[in-house]
């Protein structure tokens, strides 16, 4: 009855019962340490790690941005759309005779008019689709219900595409996108309220005469949307100025973080966004999206050239060597970049020169079309691969090759700010709805939503803000 029970003497001869050496002791004592492997389930067989009771923090660590570094979204003045289209009329003279309104004794005064002008913009719409397994529904998360951060991460998505958008949108690269208040006020405002700066910072001084020009046009400029760099060069200029009680301030802090400046209009707020790159942004090294639907990477059809013309903004300062990169793109995405440097070296570009190539769209089958080229350069010198975004143009030829001009009206490595008179008497979001979250069709073993959002900016009043190009810093 006991043939088949296991007792000493099956071990009999066998060391590891009694008395063993020291090393057996280390070794045993190795091959029960915890160790630390990380996500290892499959580690050998006598490792300490299947043992272990893993810990993980139950509140999700955000690496990316949070709703806190959404700014002008929050601030921006919001009244309900009713239509696709939405109008609105302008007055913008009471009267065209400034002269005539002095008469005679018993005379009868000049007739005069004033001049109206009705505007529209076009609602476009922003979306997201979202999904999550039925069996993700299903399962105990690391951090609360798994839908609900979803919808939560597809709201922050859709609030990035539109902060950077409110400022850099364009319809004329594509037809669903709407016009942002970078070309709103370069399309509409007159030329004086559009400085460019050509790499020099942000000042007192500058800013100042900017609100003057504002205030000619019965503006009252109240905010200054600028990049977080932008504002640091510029905090540095009031540096000089400051004072700093040491007798009475035992904190041992100092320094000063400038929120704005008083102004002939009164006080200008800063507001500075981390979404406001302007010419800052690098191209990525590969395609982004679906590849059957975002552009295949275009070709150099024409190599670099340069040629004398009067038009340029090549000075003396900017004679020098260079490199371009392209990336074609659409609504869907980003195509992998193409080198316009195709000799492998650098440009070299004279004083008052024009830079142009050619592009082809790729003609890949299962590719979507080109609707825009992002041209990426270097600053003068710059290594290749350092190339920064300066311009977006729309792709005019929609097989063929397109010319690709560089008249050096954008610098690299600089961004723009916006000075707004920021009420609904001079701007505004015209929302058709609240961003709402539509239950989609249950096709496969997935919970699946879109979330939507329809609006448009609208710019009542173009002179009664200022934009500055070409913002750059002191070391530029």
């Amino acid at each position: 009855m006991l043939e088949n029970m296991v007792s000493f003497s099956d071990y009999d001869g066998i060391e590891g019962y009694g008395s063993v050496q020291q090393q057996e002791v280390v070794d045993l004592n190795k091959a029960l340490t915890a160790g630390q492997d990380i996500a290892a389930p499959t580690v050998a067989a006598g490792e300490g790690f299947p043992l272990r009771v893993e810990s993980l923090e139950n509140t999700l660590k955000t690496v990316t941005f949070t709703a806190k570094e959404i700014v002008f979204w929050k601030a921006i003045p919001k009244i309900p759309a009713y239509n696709t289209v939405e109008e609105h009329n302008q007055i913008s003279n009471y009267g065209s005779n400034e002269d005539s309104g002095f008469i005679p004794e018993g005379a009868l005064p000049e007739s005069d008019d004033s001049t109206y002008a009705r505007k529209y913009a076009v609602v476009k719409f922003l979306g997201t689709t979202r999904s999550v397994t039925h069996v993700m529904s299903l399962v105990r998360p690391a951090h609360g219900n798994v839908i609900a951060n979803e919808t939560v991460n597809g709201t922050l998505h859709l609030l990035r595409i539109l902060e950077k958008a409110l400022y850099y949108a364009d319809s004329s690269l594509s037809a669903v996108q709407f016009d942002g208040f970078n070309k709103l006020i370069t399309d509409n405002a007159d030329s004086d309220h559009v400085l460019d700066l050509r790499g020099a910072p942000l000042t007192e001084d500058i800013l100042s005469d900017a609100v003057a020009t504002v205030r000619t046009s019965y503006g009252f400029p109240t905010h200054l949307h600028l990049n977080h760099k932008t504002k640091s060069e510029l905090t540095k200029t009031f540096f000089p100025k400051e004072r700093h009680n040491t007798f009475t301030d035992n904190s041992g802090i100092i320094g000063n973080n400038i929120t704005g400046f008083t102004s002939e209009s009164g006080i200008v707020q800063f507001v500075s966004n981390t979404f406001l790159t302007g010419n800052t942004a690098s191209y990525n090294s590969a395609a982004i999206g679906d590849a059957t639907k975002i552009p295949g990477t275009p070709t150099i059809s024409t190599s670099l050239a340069a040629s004398g013309t009067a038009a340029p903004l090549w000075t003396a300062d900017d004679a020098g060597s260079y490199y371009w990169t392209v990336v074609a793109c659409n609504r869907y995405g980003r195509s992998a970049p193409v080198d316009a440097n195709e000799a492998g070296g650098a440009f070299a570009v004279a004083t008052t020169q024009t830079v142009t190539f050619g592009v082809t769209p790729s003609t890949t089958g299962g590719a979507g079309a080109t609707e825009w080229y992002e041209i990426y350069r270097t600053k003068k010198g710059g290594a290749d691969g350092t190339e920064k975004l300066i311009q977006r143009i729309v792709n005019s030829n929609t097989t063929s090759e397109q010319t690709i001009t560089d008249l050096n009206a954008s610098l690299p490595d600089t961004t723009n700010a916006f000075l707004l008179q920021q009420n609904i008497d001079s701007l505004s979001f015209k929302q058709l709805a609240p961003m709402v979250k539509i239950p989609l069709a249950t096709i496969a073993t997935a919970v699946r939503w879109c979330q939507v959002l329809y609006g448009v900016p609208v710019l009542y009043a173009p002179n009664k803000n200022f934009l500055f190009k070409n913002v750059g810093k002191n070391n530029y």
